[in-house]
């Protein structure tokens, strides 16, 4: 009795684990797919629902989109040009309307058209070196420089106080250039006149009947725009700050030009450089501006010494 039911025992567990290992063997079944096979159901092409996707209809289909492409391409491009040309004929009639139309033709004034930007840096024209006295410019830089030369002890222990050229002839300077250097930002642009405007000494291009121009820099002032824009409110700008360099502000400089006298830069400084034969094969260079005052920036000596150029700084300005 107990073998017998010792032996159901071991035979129901038996069972019990092999159906147990051949559920674990067998995959779960996909619950999207119940009902179907996934190995057998087909993804169908949207675009090609109804038809047979055959290599004509492909060639036909991208021939299509490729011209809608182009159609659409070709509208933005034409819609970009009238809104581009459409803005400049709007910008060319207000510039030039109110420049020519209103300011020289109805006002009988200048009028000025900026255009590109140019460097504070640049050489004086013809006519600009006529009110600058060169030569008086030259003395005044050599006068300097052979204060300052007298005074370094190098040049007092190796050439000798006081410095000549030769017994009896003092030094010259062999070359002497000027360029004029801004303070204000320059822009280049047409100058716009009325046609029976004075003559200057100007070059003019003449639009009969109409108006004359020029090309000409002017010197972008940031004080005097702030000084309109605080006016405008009732404020100055000597209220909110206190000019402590007189040499950056417009004033009875020698060389500050006021607006009635050109349509130049106001403020601006006149750079010079020039060279000085100290002995057979010395060279002496020199550099500075004259504004208010001529002032040297720097001093250097050139000679060789064992087949080699050597350069000695003997002065060179420092900025308190």
């Amino acid at each position: 009795m107990l073998t017998r039911s010792w032996r159901q025992r071991n035979l129901a567990s038996l069972l019990y684990s092999l159906s147990h290992r051949r559920l674990l063997s067998q995959k779960i079944p996909d619950p999207k797919h119940v009902f179907t096979d996934p190995s057998n159901n087909e993804i169908v092409d949207s675009k090609h629902f109804f038809t047979n996707p055959s290599r004509d209809n492909l060639i036909e289909e991208e021939a299509i989109a490729k011209s809608i492409e182009a159609s659409i391409k070709n509208q933005r491009r034409r819609r970009g040009k009238q809104v581009s040309s459409a803005l400049a004929a709007a910008l060319f009639a207000t510039i030039f309307g109110y420049t020519i139309g209103y300011k020289v033709l109805y006002l009988h004034e200048h009028s000025f058209i900026p255009a590109y930007p140019v460097p504070k840096a640049r050489n004086f024209s013809s006519n600009e070196l006529k009110h600058i006295n060169v030569d008086e410019i030259k003395h005044l830089a050599e006068y300097k420089l052979l204060e300052k030369l007298s005074m370094h002890p190098m040049i007092k222990e190796q050439y000798g106080v006081p410095l000549h050229k030769s017994q009896g002839i003092s030094l010259e300077s062999r070359q002497f250039s000027v360029w004029r250097q801004d303070v204000d930002p320059c822009i280049a642009g047409i100058l716009i006149a009325p046609i029976d405007s004075p003559k200057d000494e100007h070059t003019w291009h003449n639009v009969p009947p109409l108006c004359k121009w020029r090309i000409t820099n002017r010197s972008v002032n940031f004080r005097s725009f702030a000084d309109q824009v605080l006016g405008r409110v009732g404020i100055d700008s000597s209220d909110l700050i206190q000019v402590i360099k007189p040499e950056k502000d417009c004033g009875d400089f020698k060389y500050g030009r006021p607006p009635h006298h050109s349509d130049g830069p106001r403020t601006m400084h006149i750079c010079f450089l020039g060279e000085m034969k100290l002995g057979n094969e010395d060279l002496i260079i020199f550099r500075g501006t004259c504004h208010i005052d001529l002032k040297l920036q720097q001093v250097d000596l050139l000679r060789k010494e064992n087949d080699k150029l050597v350069r000695y700084v003997l002065y060179h300005e420092t900025k308190e």
